[in-house]
């Protein structure tokens, strides 16, 4: 299949534009112009604005060139799955899908569906991504045409087989449901009515736990404790539905949305996230060696989720040690982003395209920023106390990861879903399941028709639905999902649901506590 090394490509780190920010910040603050407590800030607004402008200055070169660029011609050559992943960039763009090579350079800034999430998805056979994202149309299918170039020899990762009908009827019979009512799919005012409160809470919380000196150490902590709530409830919330274009019909509504709850508020990055979930987990779901919310290695990992994993005598006790380490995991995407994403150019088993400049800028800039707000505002501000402020700010980040593991983990890491590997079949990685079927047994439901339960998940309760349609606002899986259980009935799909969250959770515990008695060795299950 390759080795990874040779199409992992790096971009073009700013040293240059990063150090002219950090100097100009520096003169103000020595010729006192600028406070010392604001020289982060000044550095994330201007970090940003540069980040903009290069966008605004990179388009309209790219607009040019596509212009004098010659119409992509099929000399119906094979490529394989590595030549197609060296053309991975704005300056020249190749997609596989159902088998084919497409050239889409010229193509990009003329997506409906935006520049960046076709580029997250050229380099690559993005078959699957391609169906689910244009679920209710075939118009982009007469699109693709004029830019096929060849065919695909071989492939990265396992292609699905045929689903007989499963995924295409689930389309049509949800398409209806929206052409009957005439709902907008994507709509995205619901969704900021629910949302908008939250960020008043989160101010109010912000401000008693490290501004105020006026309430107690236990009204603060609680305080804290609700400030990492009302991060979480954004993040499973409109950025999620962001960050798989479910929200408005506007990449700039996904990418402020997205960009404002994920990288300036929580100091994560959306980059690292839709790569991580869109381009790999929504794909290659409970897939062993393809899926990066799975363990990527068969030894070594702190848990055992699959029986594809070597056991360990220590993965006896993981069902007690795996759950509070789950709180860790804010803290843990944050410093992955350097360690992993902008550095290495990986996310787990998934590659990662070229970052480009502006993308570096921007990862620098909103990392500053929360800084900013979070450490350096409440201590240079509002003397806040720095063992206050370390405790406080942990306990934001415990919520926060608890908050997103626990919604994420029930969802898929359960006794009752199904997991996967890749497996050869004619010299070819390949799956016995297709994608459709595939994400109902590996999703599982919970609490239906409970709306408290469906508001504090931002819908995952309804995860089968969301991994059917992830371009589908979460405010409508209540009204789908039914049509989604009919269909599997027809096709004699088991549709994974437990009651509540209890039953959830405990599914959860009992997977990790199963896992962990195992002590048998890998072994490949394909159905």
């Amino acid at each position: 299949m390759g080795e990874l090394k040779e199409v992992v490509r790096r971009g073009r780190v700013p040293y240059e534009i990063a150090g002219l920010i950090a100097a100009l910040g520096s003169v103000l603050v020595w010729t006192e112009l600028l406070p010392l407590w604001g020289f982060p800030l000044v550095c994330a607004i201007l970090g940003e604005a540069a980040a903009m402008t290069i966008d605004v200055v990179e388009r309209k070169r790219r607009l040019r060139r596509v212009e004098s660029m010659p119409k992509p011609v099929n000399e119906k050559k094979a490529y394989t799955w590595e030549e197609v992943a060296l053309h991975n960039t704005a300056e020249s763009a190749w997609i596989a899908i159902r088998g084919k090579v497409y050239d889409v350079t010229t193509f990009l800034d003329r997506h409906p569906g935006g520049f960046e999430l076709l580029l997250l998805c050229c380099g690559r056979d993005a078959t699957d991504l391609f169906i689910s994202y244009h679920p209710f149309t075939d118009k982009p299918d007469q699109i693709l045409n004029k830019f096929e170039i060849g065919e695909v020899s071989t492939y990265e990762h396992a292609t699905f087989a045929d689903d007989g009908g499963f995924y295409e009827e689930c389309c049509e019979k949800v398409k209806e449901y929206f052409e009957s009512t005439k709902l907008d799919p994507k709509n995205p005012m619901l969704m900021t009515v629910r949302m908008v409160p939250v960020y008043v809470v989160s101010a109010f919380c912000f401000y008693v736990s490290f501004v105020s000196h006026s309430f107690s150490w236990p009204v603060r902590a609680l305080s804290a404790l609700l400030f990492g709530v009302c991060q979480g409830l954004p993040l499973t919330g409109w950025m999620h539905d962001s960050s798989h274009a479910a929200i408005g019909h506007s990449e700039t509504w996904w990418w402020t949305v997205g960009r404002l709850s994920l990288d300036w508020i929580s100091g994560s990055s959306m980059l690292s996230w839709r790569n991580q979930h869109v381009i790999g987990h929504h794909v290659y779901t409970n897939v062993f060696g393809a899926d990066p919310d799975l363990p990527d290695a068969k030894e070594g990992d702190f848990r055992r989720i699959t029986e594809h994993q070597f056991w360990d005598n220590v993965y006896y006790y993981q069902y007690l040690y795996v759950p509070p380490l789950y709180g860790l995991l804010a803290i843990k995407a944050r410093l992955q982003d350097f360690y992993s994403v902008f550095s290495q150019h990986m996310n787990g088993p998934i590659r990662v395209n070229p970052i480009s400049a502006q993308d570096y800028l921007r990862i620098g800039s909103s990392k500053l920023f929360w800084a900013w707000y979070r450490l350096v505002v409440p201590y240079a501000l509002f003397d806040c106390n720095l063992v206050d402020l370390a405790l406080l700010s942990f306990l934001t980040d415990l919520v926060v990861g608890y908050w997103l593991a626990f919604n994420f983990q029930v969802s898929h890491v359960s006794d009752i879903c199904e997991f996967y590997s890749e497996v050869e079949h004619g010299g070819k990685p390949c799956f016995k399941e297709g994608w459709g079927p595939l994400q109902v047994k590996t999703s599982l439901d919970y609490a239906h028709g409970d709306p408290i339960a469906t508001y504090l998940s931002g819908g995952l309760n309804y995860q089968t639905a969301h991994h059917l349609f992830p371009s589908v606002s979460q405010v409508y899986y209540t009204e789908i999902t039914p049509i989604i259980i009919d269909v599997c009935k027809k096709h004699k799909l088991r549709y994974n649901v437990l009651p509540n969250y209890k039953a959830a959770i405990s599914g959860h515990i009992q997977h990790l506590k199963k896992m962990g008695e195992e002590g048998r060795a890998p072994e490949l299950k394909l159905e």
